[in-house]
């Protein structure tokens, strides 16, 4: 299960929409019928960070991640 921490109200609304699509091409025509250009560059990272959480997700790279900030934690 994905989830993205800190969104907005609306960008919860938008990414609610966005799984609802079937298939890329509705994914597409909902982002440019957003009536602002704000809300479809919105959709478009939300889309990006959707993928990527999905990609460390099936990869399995959350442990990777988790040590990866301690490291960072580590060097501040």
């Amino acid at each position: 299960m994905i989830t993205i921490e800190g969104l907005t109200a609306r960008q919860k609304n938008i990414m609610d929409l966005l799984w609802s699509c079937r298939d890329i091409e509705q994914v597409q025509t909902l982002i440019r019928s957003l009536p602002t250009v704000a809300d479809q560059y919105d959709a478009l990272s939300l889309v990006q960070i959707a993928t990527w959480e999905s990609i460390e997700e099936e990869l399995g790279l959350e442990s990777t991640a988790e040590a990866a900030a301690d490291i960072i934690a580590g060097l501040r």
